[in-house]
């Protein structure tokens, strides 16, 4: 069964703290104050006890919009150890109104990533700390 990917808790905190603005019942689940997720139905939110958990499509769509920052997940079908020809993931991000390069996960630290995830959160927070 596929499941929905939520940012981490430490992305989520990042979000809030970068003014994020989308309605808990959008973002359907929070992260209370002890970093557990859960749904929002029945969860009474007054932004001290519990943080927005949005998807990862919709933080990155939150930055496209809000900050103009476009992240792209890409595969390689090799990895920076000549050891292992392992798939792995890393990001690009990209300004979303002239479409020029501003940052990618293999410049600012040589990462890649096992899943598209790890990608996706790792992206989100470096483009908040960086660009927003």
């Amino acid at each position: 069964m596929i499941k929905e990917d939520y940012v981490n808790f430490e992305v989520a905190v990042l979000l809030n703290e970068k003014g994020f603005d989308v309605p808990e019942y959008i973002v359907g689940h929070i992260y209370t104050e002890n970093g557990n997720i859960q749904s929002v139905s029945g969860v009474e939110c007054d932004g001290a006890d519990c943080i927005a958990a949005p998807t990862l499509n919709i933080a990155m769509k939150w930055l496209r919009e809000k900050h103009n920052v476009h992240i792209e997940i890409l595969m390689t079908n090799h990895s920076m150890s000549e050891k292992f020809d392992i798939p792995k993931y890393y990001w690009v991000a990209v300004d979303a109104k002239t479409c020029k390069w501003i940052d990618e996960s293999t410049v600012y630290s040589a990462k890649q990533f096992d899943t598209n995830e790890d990608a996706c959160n790792d992206a989100i927070k470096r483009c908040l700390e960086k660009y927003c």
